[in-house]
């Protein structure tokens, strides 16, 4: 299956994340007008969404993102994290 969430951070950024999945996450793409730093982490900020199971909590997937080695401006893990369970639900 293939599905999208978008989320407009309150004050902050807009996150859409788009996400590949069977019983796990196979693929995740994140854009929107945010930043990182560095910008090259970007891909290993969508790696680390890979991978899960569907039924993935909200818990695991931020302590994923917070494993990231990158600042996220304009929006934070659990905002990360809610756009992609709500795209994969």
């Amino acid at each position: 299956m293939h599905d999208s969430a978008t989320l407009k951070v309150p004050n902050g950024k807009l996150l859409e994340v788009e996400v590949t999945y069977d019983e796990r996450v196979t693929d995740v793409r994140v854009t929107g007008d945010f930043f990182l730093d560095p910008p090259e982490s970007h891909a290993a900020l969508e790696t680390a969404l890979e991978g899960h199971p569907t039924d993935v909590s909200r818990a695991t997937l931020v302590e994923a993102i917070q494993g990231v080695d990158a600042t996220l401006i304009g929006f934070d893990a659990g905002h990360l994290a809610d756009a992609t369970l709500e795209a994969i639900q």
